[in-house]
This record gives C-alpha cells, structure tokens and sequence, in this order.
C-alpha cells in the first residue's frame, strides 16, 4: 500500500493521546484529514503506475501488386502498406533476380531473364517504428515464340543463291520449315533465285514447326544484273576528306564505278571492345558511321577484322586484354607488340568479339563478306618477320610454338567461328610459316565448314613457279573450286613497270583469275592508277590497269 491508515493513526496517538495533548473532537478532524490524505496519494500513484505501461506495436498491414511478368520485357509491380504512420519504408530481400523494389515508395521495377515463379517475404516499416510483413509469389512467363529470318533484306542476281537463318526463341523445339514466293528454298534455308528477265521481289518465310503461327520473313530482290565472275574489291580506301586522294576515290571508284564490287575496310578489336568493365562493351558506332558513305554509295563492305594490327604499333588489341595477359604473354616482334595467341586471356574474349561483329553484321544487307584475322592483321601469319625477329624464340621456347600448336590454334578458332551461324560468308586468310602443310591442313578444316579461303600473298614468282605459289593458293584453290569463294590479295602495291615482288597487274590479274580466283582484293591505288587521271603515271599506265581490273572482273 502506498499509505496505511492504521500505521499513521497509531503514530500519531503514540504522541498525542497519552499526554491529552489534544481534545477528542480536534484529535477526530485530524485523523478524517490524514484518512482523505492516504486516499488521495493511493490514487496518484495508481494513475502513475498505469500511465507507466506500454501499449504493444500495431502490426501493419501488407499488401502487393504483382502482375504476370513477361522475361525480358519491362516489369512493374508494388508493395503497399496501411494502417501505420507514413512514411513507409520497404524491402523485398527475396525477389527473383533483376528486380528491385524502392525503399520509399514500395515500386518494383526491373527486368527477369528466366521464366518460372518466385516467393518471397516483404517487410514493410512505418515512422513509429511499428512493422508488418506479407508472403507474395511473383510469376514470369516466357514471351511467345519469335522467328526471325537472316540476312532481313537481301540482293540476288537472277539464279542466284543464299543460305538462310531462322532464329527461333523462347522454346526448345527451333526446327522451321522455309517457303519462297518464288524460286526454291531447300529444308536448310538455302535458297536459289529464279531466273527472271525483270527485278523481281521475293518473301522468303521461315515457319516455327512448335507453333506454326509464328513465322518470321526476309525480302529478296531478284536483279537481271549479271554478277561479276569476279568481285573486284577496293580495299582500305581513305574514309575521310583528310586522307589523301579522298576525293578522286569518290569520284572515280565509289560514285562512278561499276566495276568495283565492293570495299574492304578494316575493324579493329579495340575500337569497338572497350572492356568487360563499360556498359555497353561492345560499341560499333564508330565504324558504323565510317562504311555509311560507302553503303549509301551503293558498295557492299567486306569486313576484315584485326586483333593485332597490320601497322607499325599495334593498336587494335585492347588495353584489357593486355592486363589479362601480362609480361609473360607478351613479346614484341619488329617493334610490334604480339600477344600469346594460345592463351586463353586472349582467345576467350575475342571469340566473344566474333560472336558481337556477326550478330551486329550477319542481318545487314550492305555488308558482304567478312576476314576474321587470327594473327597479324587480317590473316594467319603471328607477326612481321616471324621466323627471323628474336621474338621467334619467345614463341617457341616460352608459348610452345610448333606448326602443329599454330594449326590446332588456327582450327579451333575457325571451328568456333562455324558455330556461330553467321549469315555473311566468313573468311579465313591462309598463311605458311615453314611448309605448305600448315596452309593445307587449315584449308582442309575449313572448307567442310562453308569458310571462305583468302590468300594475301599474290606475286610475281607465283607465277613463274607455278604450282609453287605461296600458301599453296594454286593447288588449294584448284582442289576447293566451286566449295566455297576464293580470294587472293597482293602481297604489296603492284609496279605497273613490273619490278617486284608483284610486278604489273596486266600481268598478275589474268593469271589469277585463270586459276579459280573467285574475289581480288585491289590496293586502293592500282584501282586509282587505272581509273583517276589525276593519278601519277596515269596517262603512260593507265588504259592498261583499267582494261586489266575490268577484264579481270568478267573472269578474263
């Protein structure tokens, strides 16, 4: 008790009563008085003791907004709360991967990647502290079968033909049939135009055989222009107005010059990987907006892919994969940087950029072939001077260089290239480094897999050594006619006084073509030595070189 009556009154009488200090009627007051007192503090400290309980946390209420989802497509949702004080705060630690719910207003936004249902806890916390939590599950499901068709658009000769590629997503059963408006198309999408003696435009359509109402579809027009025999490419010509004879290519070869099927330009590995670090990695705008003009000009652009450059310092391999090689995997060769091309710090990666330049390229309808490099520049030679530069002795003593290690490297590379369905023709550029057998057995493992075969060493003493020729492009390209095109490039700029080691291309082109050349690559400046009269020699030199290039291009 916080105050005892009785215990008071006896203390009080203890020192008054025995000696009358005080009358009967004033000793009563007194005791009423010291009653009501010990009522009065006995409600106070019971009104203190209840204000001093604690009322229990209110429980929030917890509600969710979750629709069907769609993978890969964008994804909105929400967490709500009720019956607390705002603001609110939310989090979802168990949402599928890809989504993410914001802390303040309960939104979850983000973007799934695989299909299927996911559970999960949301716990929800208003300002006074007071807390609710809800168990939700949150469903995606794939989006309907897709079928796309590559190359989208696409220009034949009459009789033609091209391979197509039906891409089906979103289910595991990819198997298409293909129809054509006009002309055949087999069960493996190669199609084969019709003859016509007018431009005819044919649909090309790949049906999904798990859901035969989705199809994709490609455009072809049927042209009654006769291909060239021979594609005559002009290769790396300047790309801009600072560049010299800029402008007299423009004029002289893209603008107004039938005769060149094509250009040749190169990509550098660099320019378009900036790293597993940059989001985006992959950019190609850059080259993009170099071909344009050439595209728009009307010119198919062959892609010749570098991952160590053909120029004096190597530029094109990426600072990344530098870092990822080391000191030990890197030599210098001719005062070029060289990379280990049998480590996989090397090979992993730019396989990954093979795989980005043909699904970047494959649907584009201006862009014709496509050199993948897999040594210096676009061909499969390791480095300048190989075999004699001191750098030989890296390879060899430190990355386990033999002919058999490059060729199994070569292949590998070319096998991985095969995989990637690529609508555009690849390419593999064929080099010796000790005997032909290296150029043979990578001729041998390409050719089965629809790879085109380049040469970049056409010269003089091919000819007078005939079959000799180097890389053994005479023999191959006599064993593989008509399997798959066939390109030879000029080892160097040609002398149209014949001086070595290409000699005049009155001479060289004829004889090309006679054995099975079926694409010439031309130095920008032979094409400009038989066709710009502003050229040096041009009067002495060139009504030769321009009816040797057109000769050349109608198989002659």
């Amino acid at each position: 008790m916080y105050c005892n009556y009785r215990r008071w009154a006896d203390l009080v009488c203890r020192f008054l009563c025995p000696t009358n200090r005080l009358p009967a009627t004033l000793f009563s007051i007194y005791l009423s008085f010291l009653l009501l007192f010990c009522v009065t503090l006995a409600s106070q400290a019971a009104l203190a003791s209840s204000s001093d309980v604690i009322a229990p946390p209110k429980q929030l209420t917890v509600t969710a907004n979750l629709p069907t989802g769609t993978v890969n497509a964008p994804y909105n949702g929400s967490i709500s709360a009720s019956g607390g004080t705002p603001p609110y705060t939310y989090a979802a630690p168990g949402l599928p991967k890809g989504l993410v719910i914001n802390a303040t207003t309960g939104g979850i936004t983000g973007k799934v990647t695989a299909a299927g249902s996911t559970t999960f806890t949301a716990h929800v916390k208003d300002s006074a502290s007071d807390q609710g939590t809800g168990t939700f599950t949150i469903t995606f499901n794939n989006p309907p079968i897709s079928v796309t068709v590559a190359p989208k658009v696409e220009t034949l000769p009459s009789g033609g033909t091209q391979e197509f590629l039906a891409t089906v997503l979103y289910t595991t059963n990819t198997a298409v049939t293909w129809a054509a408006s006009a002309g055949t198309i087999d069960a493996n999408g190669n199609y084969t135009a019709p003859a016509v003696t007018a431009n005819t435009s044919v649909t090309i359509t790949a049906t999904s055989v798990a859901d035969t109402t989705k199809s994709g579809t490609a455009k072809v027009t049927v042209s009654t222009v006769k291909p060239p025999k021979v594609a005559l490419e002009l290769l790396f010509p300047p790309t801009n107005a600072n560049q010299p004879y800029y402008a007299d290519v423009v004029k002289y070869l893209v603008n107004n010059n039938p005769t060149v099927a094509g250009v040749d330009l190169w990509l550098e590995w660099s320019s378009a990987d900036l790293g597993p670090g940059n989001n985006p990695q992959y950019n190609f705008s850059a080259f993009d907006a170099e071909i344009a003009q050439f595209i728009a000009a009307g010119k198919k652009v062959n892609i010749i892919v570098w991952a160590v450059a053909d120029l004096v310092t190597n530029s094109s391999t990426p600072q990344y994969i530098w870092n990822a090689l080391g000191a030990s995997n890197i030599t210098t060769c001719a005062g070029e940087q060289i990379p280990n091309y049998f480590d996989l710090a090397f090979q992993v990666p730019y396989q990954a950029f093979m795989a980005q330049v043909i699904q970047h390229y494959g649907s584009n309808a201006s862009v014709g072939y496509i050199r993948i490099g897999l040594g210096r520049g676009g061909e499969t030679f390791p480095s300048q001077n190989f075999g004699t530069d001191p750098c030989t002795q890296t390879f060899v003593n430190d990355w386990g260089w033999t002919d058999a290690t490059w060729e199994a490297y070569v292949n590998a590379m070319v096998d991985y290239q095969s995989t990637l369905k690529s609508p555009k023709t690849l390419m593999v550029g064929l080099d010796t480094v000790d005997t032909f057998t290296m150029a043979d057995i990578e001729a041998a493992n390409a050719v089965p897999l629809k790879i085109a075969l380049g040469n970049e060493g056409l010269e003089a003493s091919d000819i007078t050594k005939y079959p000799t020729c180097s890389a053994d492009w005479c023999n191959l390209w006599t064993l593989y006619k008509g399997d798959v095109p066939l390109e030879l490039q000029t080892i160097a700029l040609s002398s149209p006084q014949g001086n070595p080691p290409v000699g005049s291309l009155v001479t060289i082109l004829p004889f090309a073509v006679e054995h099975n050349a079926t694409i010439m690559e031309i130095y920008t400046d032979d094409w400009l030595q038989g066709f710009d009269p502003n050229y040096p020699n041009y009067s002495t030199y060139g009504a030769a070189y321009a009816a040797a290039i057109k000769a050349a291009g109608m198989g002659k």
